[in-house]
């Protein structure tokens, strides 16, 4: 699912696009009701890359979480922007 996500919308990890990307899937993943492990478990490839990313999932998770990052999942915006 979240593989796939990030094949249709071509999402890179490389530095300086890590922060957009993984914000980008925090908020996909709230809003597919997925757990911070399994978003993990769902780039654990990239995670062996680049522990970087495993650090970033965990600080973003609750920021995300509070601020409803999930939501904007449901506007016209997301579904124009991004393939899901």
């Amino acid at each position: 699912m979240i593989k796939e996500f990030i094949k249709q919308n071509k999402l890179s990890f490389k530095t300086g696009s890590r922060n957009t990307t993984i914000t980008t899937l925090v908020g996909y993943s709230l809003h597919l009701g997925l757990s911070e492990d399994k978003l993990k478990a769902e780039v654990v490839d990239q995670i062996d890359k680049d522990p970087f990313i495993k650090e970033e999932i965990s600080r973003l998770w609750k920021y995300c979480k509070t601020n409803n990052y999930g939501d904007y999942w449901g506007t016209k915006d997301a579904k124009v922007k991004y393939k899901f």
